[in-house]
């Protein structure tokens, strides 16, 4: 059980802070974020701290966090928060739905949530700050990189790479066999069938 900051004071950031103290022995001791954005002083009766100068007010050394933001600028603002939280010291916690399935036990990277109804094959791989949304299928040997967001009821087929800072939509299929280039945002029930480029649309 750690003491736990959520990073982030929008939807995602509510759904987080439910989730985790419904289904985590976690702590959660205030949310934070850039003092431009916060609308509010206070979020489910905690304290939202202006993320310049959180660690004034909560140590690296007593306390974690997690980055609970989506996938705007393709992942981008949630990379750029986890970034910095590091540079601060923080270390993180990673959330993963005890209605998942993770039979293998499979390391999963920090700062990562995965929601209920996911399952990850026994041989499948997880980066750092990655989310998988409601209901996902992560096939075997396939590797889900660094910094990206599949957005629920995703197909990943076998021995397919998501490359890092993706954004996959809703009832997207990825072949098996396939790569998926960095920065790509496939929209919602697209198939992919072939390897595709990275910076790329497709839908």
């Amino acid at each position: 059980m750690s003491k736990v900051i959520i990073i982030g004071e929008g939807k995602i950031a509510d759904e987080i802070y439910l989730y985790l103290i419904n289904d985590s022995e976690h702590e959660i001791i205030a949310f934070s974020a850039d003092k431009d954005y916060i609308s509010n002083k206070t979020k489910f009766n905690l304290p939202v701290v202006p993320f310049e100068k959180i660690e004034e007010i909560y140590s690296p050394n007593e306390y974690k966090v997690i980055v609970a933001i989506g996938y705007q600028q393709i992942n981008g603002l949630r990379t750029k928060k986890y970034q910095e939280a590091k540079q601060k010291g923080y270390g993180f916690i990673s959330y993963v739905s005890s209605r998942a399935s993770n039979l293998g036990n499979i390391k999963i990277g920090e700062n990562c949530i995965i929601l209920e109804n996911n399952t990850i094959n026994t041989t499948a791989k997880i980066g750092d700050n990655v989310i998988l949304w409601c209901g996902n299928h992560i096939g075997h040997h396939s590797v889900i990189e660094n910094n990206c967001f599949l957005a629920g009821q995703v197909v990943v087929s076998g021995v397919t790479k998501i490359s890092a800072n993706c954004f996959i939509g809703v009832n997207a299929t990825i072949g098996h066999q396939i790569t998926i280039g960095e920065k790509n945002i496939i929209g919602a029930r697209t198939l992919i069938t072939k390897n595709t480029k990275d910076n790329s649309v497709y839908i």
